[in-house]
């Protein structure tokens, strides 16, 4: 995605389905997020953006700059360069997911403030409708 896309968010099947993996979600941001930005920018209460790389009970790491999950490296054709850190290995809790954003190094996301509360997700990014010329629902998997 790109700064100043305009997205559709389904909001029903949050409650009906559980999240998936590469799934691109808009959440209200956990406390940790808020403690880090602190509130005289605002931003601490803006909804976010970011895609899904693990749910509950996956093992996430990072190492040379590729998404291990389970043990497994992940196909990332979405994300804009290798991750220039390390990170992990953790589990991710019941009743929690882990977000990063797919611009990995230039984005505060779980590898900075951990994992996401499912009770957060407002709901499911699901197509751009603006600007005209990026309609579609290209990387949204």
């Amino acid at each position: 995605f790109d700064v100043g896309d305009q997205l559709a968010v389904e909001k029903v099947t949050k409650r009906l389905r559980p999240f998936n993996r590469r799934e691109v979600v808009v959440f209200n941001p956990p406390e940790k997020f808020r403690e880090i930005v602190g509130d005289s920018s605002g931003k601490s209460k803006e909804a976010l953006i970011k895609r899904i790389i693990a749910i509950e009970g996956d093992k996430v790491e990072v190492m040379g700059g590729k998404l291990f999950v389970n043990g497994v490296q992940q196909d990332e054709p979405f994300t804009n360069e290798d991750a220039a850190y390390e990170f992990g290995p953790v589990v991710v809790p019941p009743g929690e997911v882990l977000c990063l954003g797919d611009n990995r190094n230039h984005s505060l996301d779980g590898h900075i403030w951990g994992f996401l509360p499912a009770e957060n997700v407002i709901g499911r990014a699901v197509f751009v409708y603006w600007p005209p010329w990026r309609v579609g629902t290209t990387g949204m998997y």
